[in-house]
């Protein structure tokens, strides 16, 4: 599932921390691996962002973020942080604090926190429908 709202050409988009944050939530969970990881790497490579440089040089502790991002880098993020956090099915009790964390030194109110992730799970399941109405046409496709 890919939404994207910004270019690497934004000038009110901070690519750099962008990936820095979500490089930092894929290394929070011991558990992560190579979906996390291309998941980081495709949104990097769409913003022309080093994701090697950037993966070695972030630990999963970063926290250098503040209230002075744009508001749609901040968002942006918190929206993907939850999408990265959550592709292995499992939305965790750490992951969300952490995304909480980050929220909160980017002046996103935890409502806006829910409502992004009330937002996600309606669009994946709206994915899901749209995937299962289309299953047909993918298995058996019919000839023009």
């Amino acid at each position: 599932m890919e939404i994207a709202y910004v270019s690497a050409n934004d000038k009110n988009f901070n690519a750099e921390l962008y990936v820095r944050v979500l490089v930092a939530i894929a290394k929070a969970d011991r558990f992560n691996g190579p979906p996390e990881y291309e998941y980081v790497k495709k949104l990097a490579d769409s913003l022309s962002v080093d994701i090697v440089k950037i993966w070695n040089e972030t630990s999963k502790n970063f926290s250098n973020v503040s209230t002075e991002v744009s508001r749609m880098t901040a968002v942006l993020l918190i929206k993907d942080c939850i999408m990265l956090a959550s592709l292995d099915g499992n939305f965790s009790l750490d992951e969300k604090q952490r995304v909480y964390s980050y929220a909160e030194k980017m002046d996103v109110s935890r409502s806006t926190v829910d409502a992004i992730e009330e937002w996600l799970a309606e669009y994946r399941r709206l994915t899901d429908k749209w995937e299962t109405l289309i299953a047909d046409c993918i298995s058996s496709p019919s000839a023009p």
